[in-house]
């Protein structure tokens, strides 16, 4: 293939890298500024989202980095020091890609026990994210332990670090129980969504808004199928710049979903026309369904979340009437 093209699949990487990135802090910054200077209180799931953009953005820009040592070149055409450099560099991504996932889906888990504090489903939300902490460790272990010794891993001779056993079988078993964590986490508040005492519109905008994280599944789901060519394939540094597009835009994503709730008080006006009345029947669980009833309790929520709905509704105001 022609330099030219070479060059442009280096480039996609970086540009693509480059945008989701800033897309991330812009939301993140966005996030901050509703929750300091509107809600008025920050919760432990904005500082779990914290960790997480900020391991985003490291793996990013080592990412980026990798281009400058061979990502979209083809990999014989490397010297070997260069390729050692590339495998080394895209071992410690794939370590710090898990990192970023753990705290990223810990902050939606967080975000939902702050906004249904109810018993049983706050039990739900810890035993998930029990889970989370089991997935993660059994992640990390495993890709420490997956070629033996480690530094097989990055040393090209021969081709050994394609032949470490159970390469593909471990990363796409992870692959598969990330996404279906996943599902599970997106469609947990969807019951509790259905038992607001909202109009029909505003409770689909509700589950709308709580089902945006499924683009991100989806992203996941196609990043699974580049896998075996960037992982087995007798050309990494040419096929993996895929696999690294579809996992900075599937973080992107999930970053993005996760700041979405709160942003609120900054939507377009037609969102604006839910005045106080609307906003605290939305933060109204249907009363009619008592504790203990199919498992689930649904009482009202409690006492700061009204006030948190009292403040939006102010702001909701003064940007009407100006």
């Amino acid at each position: 293939m022609p330099d030219g093209g070479l060059d442009i699949r280096a480039a996609r990487v970086i540009v693509v890298t480059a945008v989701c990135v800033l897309l991330s802090i812009l939301i993140v910054a966005l996030r901050f500024h509703v929750r300091r200077n509107i809600i008025k209180k920050f919760g432990s799931d904005d500082w779990a989202l914290t960790v997480a953009v900020v391991l985003f953005i490291g793996v990013s820009t080592m990412t980026a980095s990798c281009t400058k040592v061979g990502l979209g070149r083809p990999f014989p055409l490397l010297p070997p020091s260069t390729q050692s450099l590339f495998l080394r560099l895209i071992f410690i991504c794939s370590l710090l890609y898990g990192l970023v996932l753990l705290p990223l889906k810990t902050a939606f888990l967080l975000q939902y026990r702050r906004s249904f504090p109810l018993p049983p489903f706050q039990r739900i939300c810890d035993i998930s994210l029990f889970f989370l902490l089991l997935w993660g460790l059994s992640g990390g272990i495993g890709a420490l332990l997956y070629c033996r010794p480690i530094s097989k891993n990055w040393d090209p001779k021969g081709e050994a670090w394609r032949k470490c056993e159970g390469r593909l079988a471990f990363w796409m078993s992870m692959g598969i129980i990330h996404v279906v964590s996943d599902v599970g986490i997106f469609l947990l508040p969807l019951p509790m969504v259905r038992g607001l005492r909202v109009g029909r519109r505003e409770k689909g905008v509700l589950i709308g808004v709580f089902s945006l994280g499924f683009f991100s599944c989806a992203i996941s789901i196609i990043r699974l199928t580049t896998l075996r060519a960037s992982t087995l394939g007798p050309d990494p540094t040419y096929t993996m710049p895929n696999t690294v597009i579809w996992s900075v835009a599937e973080v992107t994503c999930a970053i993005i979903c996760a700041c979405i709730p709160t942003l609120r008080p900054l939507l377009p006006r037609w969102c604006s026309g839910w005045q106080k009345h609307s906003y605290q029947q939305s933060i109204e669980l249907d009363a009619s369904q008592r504790s203990g009833e199919e498992g689930l309790g649904l009482p009202r929520l409690n006492e700061s979340s009204t006030r948190d709905a009292d403040v939006i509704a102010e702001e909701d105001r003064s940007r009407k009437s100006s």
